[in-house]
C-alpha cells in the first residue's frame, strides 16, 4: 500500500496531478476494496474460510490505474512515474540490512503498546537512534486550526518547548505539511523556512534538521523532526529513507493507541449509559411497585379512617373520642405521606407541588442512613414545623440525599456528625444583595453541616462548575453540585457553601416559604353534615369500604343498596333504575370498571348521576369523566365531611 500512496507522490510532486487528486484517486481505491473485502470483526479461521469461497479474487486497480480511467494522467506520464518509484525501490533496496532490521524492529516495539503517552515516548527515543541525532521533536497536527502542536520533544533544553505550537504553514515543519513530503536542510541558517524562535525559547542551536511528514491512511497527521548528527555531519538520503520508514511504524503506532483510547472512551460512555438504563428501569419498576401498593394502602388507610369515623358517630366517651381523633390525624397524615411518595416516583415531568419542607428532609435523612457507616451520627434541628415550599418532590429528594452523601464521604470511614437544620428566614434588600440571588422575601433555610476534611478555597471555587468533581470515575451516582444549583435557582432559590482544610463544610439552601397550607379541620358533628332521604347505588369490591360507606351514608339519612361485583350492580340498576338517586363505583373493579360501569348505566338512563372513588388518584383524567358524564370524583381515604358535601352537591345538582 505505501508504494501505491508513492507513485501518487511521485505525480504530484512532478506537477502532473494534485495533491486533491491523489485522494480521490485514493478514496475510489478505498471504496472498491471495501466493496470487494469481508468484514474487518471476523474469527480469524472463519475469515480463512470465507475467503477462500468467497470467490472475490479479483484485482483491487492500482492508483495509477485509477488516476488514468479519472484522464488525470497519460500513459507516458505514468510511464515517467514508475521509473522514478522504481529508482527510489532501488534506494530501499540498497539500503544497509543492519540499519533496516534495526528500523523495523524499533518500529514492532513502538507498536507494541497502546498508551498514548508510551507509544510517543518511544517514538522519540528511537527516532535519534535512527539517525543518529542530537534531538527530536514530534509535532502533532491540529484537525481544526492546522497548527502544529510540540508533543514530547528531546534533547537537553527539550522542556522548554512544552505545550508551544508552530501557526499553519509556519517553519520547516509547516512546509513539510503543506507540501507532505520529506526535507532535508544541512544549514538552517541558509533556509528561509526555518522558525529560529524556537531556538531563542529553548536555548538550543539548531544546525541542520531531517523532517519527515507522519501520516495515518493517507492523512498528515504530524512531522517527525530530528535535530543535529551526533557526529557533526549533515543528515543524508539514507537517513532521510530510515526515518520516513520509521515515521510510518510511528504514525501507525499514535493512530492505533489514539483509537484505543477512543474505544475506552465510548466503552466507558456505554457501560455508564447501560447502568443509567439498568437504574431507570429499576425506578419505573418501583414506580409501579409503590403505584400498586399504594391502591392497596389507601384501601387499608380508608378502613381505618372510616372505621374510626364511625366509632366517634356511636360513642360518647371524651377519652374514646379524644383517642379516635389521634387516630384520624395520624390517619390524615399518613395520607399526606403517601402523595408525596407517589409525586416522588412519578418522573414523567416535572411537578411543583406544595411540600412540608421537614417532613420531605426527615425522609431524605431517613434514605441515608442505611448508606452511611455506624460512625457518622445525623443531628436534624428542624426548628420549624409546616414551613411549606413549591418544590418538584423528586429533585427536592435528590440534592437533599447528594448533599448529605457527600457530608458521609467527608468524614469518610472516622466518626463524625452531619446537621441538618431548617428555620425561616426573612431577607430584606439591604441583606439579600451578597447571596446568589436578590428577591428579598420570607425563605426556608435549609444547613449542612459537617466535621469532615473540608475543602480549600481553589476546590469551592469551582464546586459549582459543570462537569467538576473531586471523586474517581465511576463513583457517585447522584447529581452534580452544578446541576443542585441550577435547579434551586429554577425554584426561584440559591445555595452557597463555606468550607476550610480540617474544619468542616457546611452548604446553606434557601427555597421561598409558600403560603401555609390550611390547617386541617376538626371532625364536623354529623348533625352539621348535610344529609337526605335518596337512594344510593354503591359498588366496591373491598367488603369493608363497602361496609363503611353503608353505615356513613345511612347515619345521613340515606336509603342505600351496595354490591361488590359491577356485575351484580348493573343487573341490579338495569331491572330498576328509576329507583337510584346516585351511584358511587370504586374505579378498579374486576370484571367492568368504574367508569365503563358508569357509561353502561347511562345507557340504560340517561340522567344517572354517578361519584367516582379511587386509590388510583393519578389513573384520574377528569376531562374523560365529564365527557362520559360522571359527576364528581373522590379520592380514599374519604372522611366523612367530604363525603357528605360531595354526594349532596351531586344530588342537587340539575
Amino acid at each position: 500500500m505505501a508504494l501505491k500512496k508513492m507513485l501518487g507522490e511521485i505525480l504530484a510532486d512532478l506537477g502532473v496531478v494534485s495533491h486533491n487528486q491523489v485522494k480521490e484517486a485514493l478514496r475510489r481505491q478505498r471504496e472498491i476494496f471495501e466493496g470487494r473485502t469481508l468484514p474487518d470483526r471476523m474469527e480469524r479461521s472463519r475469515l480463512v474460510a470465507e475467503t477462500r469461497f468467497s470467490g472475490r479474487t479479483d484485482r483491487i486497480p492500482l492508483l495509477g490505474q485509477i488516476l488514468a480511467d479519472m484522464k488525470t494522467v497519460t500513459e507516458d506520464q505514468l510511464k515517467d512515474a514508475l521509473n522514478i518509484q522504481n529508482k527510489m525501490i532501488q534506494k530501499y533496496c540498497d539500503l544497509d540490512c543492519g540499519a533496516l532490521c534495526s528500523v523495523m524492529d524499533m518500529g514492532t516495539r513502538v507498536n507494541s503498546s497502546l498508551n498514548l503517552a508510551e507509544v510517543l515516548s518511544m517514538i522519540m527515543h528511537n527516532a535519534n537512534k535512527v539517525t543518529g541525532s542530537e534531538a527530536s521533536t514530534l509535532m502533532l497536527v491540529d484537525e481544526t486550526s492546522g497548527d502544529l502542536f510540540f508533543s514530547v520533544p528531546t534533547g537537553p533544553k527539550a522542556g522548554t518547548l512544552l505545550d508551544l505550537k508552530l501557526e499553519k504553514g509556519q517553519g520547516i515543519a509547516g512546509w513539510v505539511v503543506e507540501n507532505e513530503r520529506p526535507v532535508i536542510v544541512d544549514d538552517v541558517e541558509e533556509d528561509p523556512r526555518f522558525f529560529p524562535g524556537i531556538d531563542k525559547m529553548s536555548g538550543f542551536q539548531t544546525r541542520s534538521i531531517l523532517g519527515v511528514p507522519l501520516k495515518a491512511k493517507g492523512k498528515i497527521i504530524g512531522v517527525l523532526e530530528v535535530l543535529n548528527k551526533s557526529d557533526g555531519t549533515t543528515f543524508t538520503e539514507e537517513d532521510a529513507l530510515l526515518l520516513t520508514i520509521f515515521s510510518e511504524q510511528a504514525a501507525m503506532a499514535i493512530e492505533n493507541a489514539r483509537l484505543y483510547e477512543e474505544l475506552k472512551v465510548q466503552v466507558e460512555e456505554t457501560r455508564r449509559m447501560h447502568e443509567e438504563l439498568v437504574e431507570a428501569r429499576k425506578f419505573q419498576a418501583l414506580t409501579q411497585l409503590s403505584s400498586g401498593l399504594a391502591h392497596d394502602f389507601k384501601n387499608i388507610l380508608n378502613a381505618i379512617m372510616g372505621f374510626s369515623e364511625i366509632i366517634l358517630l356511636d360513642v360518647e366517651s371524651a377519652q374514646i373520642r379524644e383517642d379516635v381523633q389521634e387516630i384520624l390525624k395520624a390517619g390524615g397524615r399518613a395520607k399526606d405521606l403517601l402523595e408525596q411518595i407517589l409525586k416522588f416516583t412519578r418522573q414523567s415531568e416535572q411537578s411543583k407541588v406544595l411540600l412540608d419542607s421537614s417532613t420531605a428532609i426527615r425522609q431524605a435523612v431517613k434514605s441515608i442512613r442505611g448508606r452511611l457507616h455506624e460512625g457518622i451520627e445525623i443531628i436534624e434541628d428542624l426548628s420549624v414545623e409546616s414551613a411549606y415550599i413549591t418544590a418538584d418532590p423528586s429533585q427536592f429528594h435528590q440534592i437533599l440525599l447528594d448533599l448529605l452523601q457527600n457530608a458521609g464521604e467527608a468524614i469518610g470511614k472516622e466518626s463524625g456528625k452531619i446537621r441538618i437544620e431548617s428555620e425561616v428566614l426573612s431577607l430584606t434588600d439591604e441583606d439579600s444583595g451578597p447571596r446568589p440571588f436578590s428577591e428579598s422575601g420570607k425563605y426556608v433555610k435549609i444547613l449542612v453541616v459537617d466535621d469532615g476534611c473540608g475543602m480549600d478555597e481553589e476546590t469551592i471555587k469551582q464546586i459549582f462548575e459543570p462537569y467538576f468533581s473531586t471523586k474517581k470515575r465511576g463513583v457517585g451516582t447522584g447529581m452534580s453540585l452544578a446541576a443542585a444549583e441550577g435547579i434551586i435557582k429554577g425554584h426561584g432559590g440559591g445555595i452557597e457553601v463555606s468550607s476550610a482544610i480540617g474544619e468542616g463544610t457546611t452548604f446553606e439552601l434557601l427555597f421561598p416559604l409558600a403560603a401555609e397550607k390550611k390547617p386541617e379541620k376538626e371532625t364536623e358533628s354529623v348533625q352539621s353534615l348535610p344529609g337526605g332521604k335518596e337512594h344510593i347505588l354503591i359498588i366496591d369490591d373491598e367488603e369493608p369500604l363497602v361496609a363503611i360507606l353503608e353505615r356513613m351514608l345511612g347515619h345521613l339519612g340515606y336509603q342505600v343498596t351496595a354490591s361488590n361485583s359491577s356485575e351484580k350492580a348493573l343487573d341490579i340498576f338495569s331491572r330498576d333504575p328509576m329507583t337510584f338517586d346516585l351511584v358511587i363505583s370504586d374505579l378498579a373493579m374486576p370484571v367492568i370498571p368504574g367508569d365503563k360501569l358508569a357509561k353502561k348505566m347511562m345507557e340504560v338512563r340517561a340522567d344517572t348521576k354517578v361519584i367516582i372513588w379511587t386509590a388510583f388518584s393519578e389513573g384520574i383524567n377528569k376531562e374523560k369523566f365529564e365527557k362520559i358524564g360522571i359527576r364528581a370524583c373522590l379520592d380514599k381515604p374519604v372522611v366523612m365531611s367530604e363525603l357528605a358535601l360531595t354526594v349532596r352537591r351531586v344530588l342537587d345538582e340539575d
